[in-house]
């Protein structure tokens, strides 16, 4: 029963449509040369139609183009699901319009899914790079679509090659123009029905049906094409080659003809070697371009070989493609057929032997019995020239020399084989043949991640793989001038002394530039600055507090704007994840907006007072700010603490860490893009003895914010009481416990505490390094964490397969090695990790120990590293007392289905923020801050916007009223 048609008009910008001219052409059965239907006829003015289309729809304010990388890999994994839903259509439409077997048919669909997936996978990671560039420069790759693509396919595996083509263009971001060969034009309007309903925007995907010299030249010529890709023969690959050379130079791809070389070596195996030799070159009727049509045997198993060859190629039934027994169908039309038949007598008339096959079978339809030739040699027409059907020529040899020379005495390059045991002939064959694509003891196997082209005049570029994605690009090298200067008064200016210090990147410890050295001086004017801008009259002080507002919202949308750049800067300046680095941003991005809103919202009250008076208190600025900022979270903690000054009113002064001085230097200079006033923020970068020390004693500083180590905060603290009692908010360090119940779901339970304790390497100040597990799933929890832990990846950050980047610097990863081996000598077991990765760059395999004991140093002190400490308990009030049993209280976090439990430790356990059933949950809107000695006052929320203003209190005497 004949599949049902469904479509034959044009599919453009995600309409079916007429040509333009009215015009259809019929498309044909090859089992019998019945008309299946008439398609509409595609030609110049609907090429232009879908080009215009595919270029709106690639605008870069589209909805494609402003469209998430995994979104579109979410559309095509869609596009993959329907696909397999309508498997057994498409395979019948594709065998009934071009022949193919339909259980050949039903296994390529079956491919082409993987295929799809497979791209739909690499949608979000098509990756630039950070590049080491001479000179104080910031450099980096952005790799962007390339614009509206012309894809043209192939008759002889239409579905797989619109595959190919059209999901490795969506992934990388491209929009395109589809014409499907003339005589199988079916299959591709039902695909692009398919990611229609997959959900894919309009314009992004259009399907011209048509001929070659009406819609193909169109396209192929068409200025607003930035690239073709083509599969088909040489002939028509030169044509368009030249047709790029002729209009706008687009990028070319061409996978073209081949005339590949089969070897036989005498030390093959017949058994495996005959049935592989015979399918690589009568699969689909020998309409493949990687056909084996060169088929060199050596001396010694010729005879032998030539008498199974011959018995198998008989063996293969030719027939109606839809019947089950069928191995080899009809050749695609009539024309095909007749070209093929002729290339049989001109090898009969030059010389070779035709020992089997080589006749038309019957008089309906287009069916060739599979030939095989002897006695052929290298300058017979069949040896040459792509014939592209059943005809299998049998050529001797006596030495992998000669075969090697001979297989190369070709303008073709596509693919290649050899059958042997021998693993030097293999080697010595792969490297010297000139060929795409070589296959030991196989032939035709294809994966998608494997690239796919060929030499010479087999084409130009690559199919599947990274490489044909990363050929739907195009790259752009940004250069950035480092911010090297202090930033005061939104000026950029050298330090006073001249001094500068280098900083480094962590992944191989390189110097990335050398900044300003701020010390007493250059914080005094920067304090002078801020005062300035915050005296009574200046403009920021008589700014309506929604215009402060309206200036954070734009820095937020220049931070957005900048993504990519900030999150480069900060993974190859603290050796984030780069991945990682975007999140934050992303999330960050919205603590902007949140205090942005927030900075209209800063209100007194009114207060029933005792007697006759009017009271009520104002929420006035605090004054000049003192911001330092850790190295562990840069961009994170400047927006965090700037914004909350800057909403409520302030002025700030910030001193980055000095291991990360960049990104806020960035951040300033957006600041000011943004409208900030002068003297508002302002940046000194240098060391905490110098212009940290200078900062937290400066007597005009009303406020200091500090994120950090224990010891440090406490030292901002006394600094606060020798100087002006100036306002502190101290967010420093943690040992946090992570409570693990009998009764949690461990699917969830371990990749959670896994992330709680290794992410950022283990350098947040909540990592739960305190990981106490009940005692009766203890041994199942400790076998399923190390699993977890050994499956981590520790690499460069700027890998998209990295999950763990390196510590921040060699002192870092050295206290960290130390604490572990402090961890073994104590007597806990180390399960796995806790060695140094590499020689270059501050890299650490995460490390699970387990009978950790509370006693024990890393069960106390703070390691700010990549170590899971597993402990024991029986009782949940255990666990609490021993989770309380600390000077920190910085987090804690519980993993249980029972809801009592849940309500009791979050009441009693000392932390300041307590997660339940998750951990590192983050919002703009949650206070965030620590009990006892890991700080005072909180970051974010409301809390931390009140914590930069002060209270007044006003009471009116009241007139009476006589």
């Amino acid at each position: 029963m004949a599949p049902e048609i469904k479509y034959t008009k044009l599919f453009i910008d995600n309409e079916w449509v007429d040509a333009k001219s009215g015009k259809t052409f019929e498309t044909y059965n090859p089992h019998d040369g019945s008309v299946i239907a008439k398609v509409a006829e595609g030609d110049k003015a609907d090429i232009d139609l879908a080009v215009a289309a595919a270029k709106r729809a690639f605008h870069r304010n589209s909805e494609w183009r402003q469209m998430d990388a995994s979104k579109r890999g979410e559309i095509l994994r869609k596009f993959s699901d329907l696909m397999e839903r309508d498997q057994k259509y498409l395979a019948e439409l594709e065998s009934y319009n071009n022949g193919m077997v339909l259980a050949h048919a039903k296994t390529f669909i079956g491919g082409a899914v993987g295929t799809v997936r497979y791209f739909a996978s690499c949608a979000d990671k098509v990756t630039g790079e950070t590049i080491p560039a001479d000179g104080e420069v910031f450099s980096y790759t952005l790799r962007q679509p390339i614009g509206v693509c012309g894809l043209i396919l192939p008759w002889n595996g239409p579905i797989f090659i619109f595959v190919s083509k059209v999901c490795t263009a969506l992934a990388a971001g491209c929009t395109v123009v589809v014409k499907p060969a003339e005589q199988t034009p079916l299959t591709a309007l039902v695909l692009a029905a398919l990611l229609a309903e997959a959900g894919l925007p309009k314009g992004v995907l259009n399907v011209v049906n048509g001929f070659g010299p009406g819609a193909g030249s169109s396209l192929t010529h068409h200025s607003d094409v930035a690239k073709v890709s083509f599969t088909g023969s040489v002939e028509v690959g030169k044509l368009i080659q030249q047709a790029s050379g002729a209009s706008n130079l687009k990028r070319v791809t061409l996978e073209l003809g081949g005339k590949s070389p089969l070897i036989i070596m005498n030390d093959a195996d017949l058994n495996v070697a005959v049935p592989y030799a015979a399918n690589a070159v009568f699969f689909h009727q020998g309409q493949i371009c990687i056909a084996a049509s060169r088929l060199f045997v050596q001396s010694g198993i010729y005879d032998k070989f030539v008498e199974a060859a011959v018995k198998y190629a008989q063996s293969i039934k030719v027939g109606n493609p839809a019947d089950p027994t069928t191995q080899n169908g009809p050749q695609i039309d009539e024309t095909m057929m007749n070209k093929v038949l002729g290339y049989i007598e001109k090898g009969k008339q030059e010389g070779a032997k035709l020992l089997c096959g080589g006749n038309r079978i019957g008089t309906s339809g287009y069916y060739i019995q599979p030939a095989v030739f002897v006695n052929v040699t290298d300058d017979m027409t069949i040896a040459r020239e792509e014939i592209f059907g059943p005809v299998q020529s049998i050529l001797k040899f006596d030495t992998l020399d000669e075969a090697i020379d001979r297989a190369n005495a070709t303008n073709y390059g596509l693919a290649a084989g050899i059958f042997t045991t021998n693993l030097n002939n293999a080697l010595q064959f792969s490297k010297h043949v000139e060929a795409g694509t070589v296959w030991v003891n196989t032939y035709l196997h294809f994966t998608p991640q494997q690239p796919f082209g060929g030499f010479k005049e087999s084409g130009i570029g690559r199919e599947n793989g990274l490489d044909s994605l990363l050929a739907y690009t195009e790259v752009k090298t940004v250069a950035v001038a480092l911010p090297k200067k202090l930033f005061i008064d939104n000026e950029w200016v050298d330090a006073k002394s001249g001094k500068t210090f280098e900083t480094y990147s962590p992944h191989d410890g390189s110097v990335i530039a050398r900044v300003a050295e701020a010390d007493k001086e250059d914080v005094d004017l920067a304090v002078a600055a801020a005062k300035r801008a915050f005296h009574r009259n200046s403009e920021w002080r008589r700014m309506d507090a929604s215009k402060r507002g309206e200036i954070l919202y734009k820095f937020s949308d220049l931070v957005e704007r900048d993504q990519t750049y900030l999150a480069e800067l900060e993974s190859y300046n603290n050796g984030t994840v780069l991945a990682h680095a975007k999140t934050f941003i992303g999330s960050t991005v919205g603590t902007v907006r949140f205090f942005a809103s927030c900075a209209d919202k800063v209100t007194g009250e009114t207060i029933p007072a005792d007697g006759e008076v009017f009271s009520y208190t104002l929420r006035q600025p605090v004054g000049v700010c003192a911001l330092i900022l850790p190295w562990n979270a840069p961009i994170a903690m400047f927006l965090s603490k700037v914004c909350t000054a800057l909403a409520a009113g302030c002025t700030v002064v910030v001193k980055p860490a000095e291991q990360t001085p960049l990104t806020a230097l960035v951040l300033a200079a957006l600041l000011a893009e943004a409208g900030l006033p002068k003297g508002v923020v302002n940046v000194v970068t240098g060391f905490g003895p110098g212009a940290g020390t200078s900062l937290t004693h400066h007597s005009d500083v009303a406020k200091v914010s500090f994120t950090g180590s224990l010891e440090v905060g406490k030292l901002i603290q006394q600094a606060s009481g020798a100087s002006n009692l100036k306002r502190v908010t101290l967010e420093l360090g943690g040992k946090s416990p992570l409570i693990i119940m009998n009764d949690a779901d461990l699917n969830v339970a371990v990749p959670y505490a896994a992330n709680a304790v290794f992410f950022l390497q283990g350098q947040i100040c909540i990592a739960a390094s305190r990981l106490f597990v009940q005692s009766g799933i203890y041994d199942k929890f400790v076998e399923a964490a190390v699993k977890y832990a050994q499956s981590i990846k520790v690499g460069n950050p700027a890998d998209p397969t990295t999950q763990n980047g390196p510590q921040i610097d060699e002192t870092m990863m050295n206290k960290v090695l130390g604490y572990i081996e402090k961890g073994k000598q104590e007597g806990a077991k180390l399960l796995c990790g806790g060695h140094r990765v590499g020689t270059s760059g501050y890299y650490i395999q995460p490390a699970v120990f387990a009978n950790v004991t509370d006693d024990m140093t890393i069960a106390k002190e703070e390691i700010f590293g990549p170590v899971q400490s597993i402990l024991k308990f029986d009782t949940l009030e255990e666990a609490i007392d021993r989770a309380n049993a600390t000077n920190y209280g910085l987090a804690a976090g519980i993993f249980t289905s029972n809801l009592n439990n849940a309500l009791q430790f979050s009441k009693h356990v000392e932390a300041g923020t307590v997660w339940v059933n998750t951990y590192l949950h983050f919002a703009p809107q949650h206070p965030f801050g620590g009990f006892k000695e890991s700080g005072i006052g909180r970051e974010n929320g409301v809390d931390s916007l009140l914590a930069y203003t002060e209270v007044k209190t006003v009471a009116v005497n009241l007139p009476k009223i006589v």
